[in-house]
């Protein structure tokens, strides 16, 4: 393992870009994890892991667990001991753990390839929230759903999104498209298509009949789906709420309505 006490170093300065930049992100194909766990589930899964930066502190702390430092010896793996001063600048956490990796993209298979007659899917439009589509992302692998793709959404390799995941990130597929390509595709596949939106006149969410799969939508945590996009589905869902509540968490309607889609 080979020590760093420059914060200049360009492997630190190549972490910190990935941090905080989205484009940088995507021209390097590369992003960031922190963590042990996250880490040990990117090598468990087979993501391909480029470096590992971990603190003097975190490392006096993992050396007493053997099996927790395997990824810092693996072939390809550049691993350095950094200064515990520069834990804060690594990551964007008010606690950070003092260890961190960078990690190649996911490579994931085409649109085309992965849905299938009878698959259910989960369709993000426009959604905002790191937080969120990471929840939305965890629980998506929770209840097993086949595949959740995302339009026009928030940096699915944003780190609060990756953190979020909590290493569903790394079992699930989850892809980026072009909506107005790949939307189509469901048709043609057979699969009934199903918009999420905040409407008495819809059908009720315990009502619909996800018997032959489905890809459901669900839009902006603030506009929801544009009416353009819910006219295009096959049929329009809402969940029918009781008392004052008239609105949900966009991660909490997501949870909800996954529970039904798989069932």
């Amino acid at each position: 393992m080979q020590k760093i006490t420059s914060k200049d170093n360009p492997s630190v300065k190549l972490y910190r870009k990935l941090l905080s930049g989205k484009k940088y992100r995507r021209e390097n194909g590369l992003f960031v994890l922190e963590g042990v766990r996250l880490i040990e589930d990117a090598v468990k899964e087979n993501a391909e892991l480029h470096s590992v930066f971990v603190t003097e502190d975190c490392y006096k702390k993992l050396s007493q667990h053997g099996e927790a430092l395997d990824f810092l010896e693996r072939d390809g793996v550049n691993s350095f001991l950094i200064p515990d001063e520069f834990g804060d600048k690594f990551s964007d956490t008010d606690n950070p753990q003092g260890i961190f990796a960078v990690c190649g993209m996911l490579d994931k298979p085409a649109f085309s390839d992965t849905i299938r007659n009878g698959g259910k899917y989960l369709l993000l439009h426009s959604l905002q929230d790191p937080g969120n589509l990471g929840t939305i992302i965890r629980t998506a692998d929770a209840v097993g759903v086949d595949a959740v793709f995302l339009a026009d959404c928030c940096d699915l390799y944003n780190p609060k999104v990756i953190r979020s995941t909590m290493g569903s990130i790394f079992r699930l597929n989850v892809s980026e498209i072009d909506f107005e390509r790949d939307f189509p595709e469901f048709e043609k596949q057979g699969i009934p298509t199903f918009a999420a939106v905040v409407d008495s006149d819809a059908v009720s969410l315990t009502s619909c009949d996800f018997s032959r799969g489905g890809a459901v939508l669900i839009g902006n945590e603030g506009n929801g789906l544009p009416k353009e996009v819910s006219e295009m589905c096959s049929e329009r869902l809402t969940i029918k709420m009781q008392g004052n509540v008239n609105s949900l968490n966009a991660a909490m309607a997501a949870g909800i309505i996954m529970w039904e889609l798989m069932k």
